[in-house]
């Protein structure tokens, strides 16, 4: 199944309305608020997502975390191999091939 992810922009006109990365209570940023369900946290943690070195307190800015490899991976894989995707990203963002 395809993704379009409302965690990013589109550049093909798909003008879903864009979700903002939320910041968990835990103290770590994810893709989006969807994504903050104490059932999925093992599947975030396989992701790399709660990585001590993720933390917002343990990083001077945000971007420091959205450049890291693990960040850079998920939005690669969104592109490239949606099959690989965290399970909510299907559920909320995943659109079916029509043709």
């Amino acid at each position: 199944m395809k993704i379009k992810p409302r965690c990013k922009k589109q550049n093909d006109g798909y003008d879903k309305e864009i979700r903002g990365i939320a910041y968990a209570s835990n103290g770590y940023l994810l893709p989006c608020c969807w994504l903050d369900v104490v059932h999925i946290k093992p599947e975030l943690e396989a992701h790399g997502f709660y990585d001590e070195g993720l933390k917002l307190e343990n990083n001077d800015t945000v971007e420091e975390i959205l450049t890291s490899d693990v960040w850079v991976e998920y939005f690669r894989k969104l592109d490239e191999e949606p099959d690989k995707c965290l399970s909510r990203c299907h559920l909320y963002c995943g659109v079916r091939d029509e043709s």
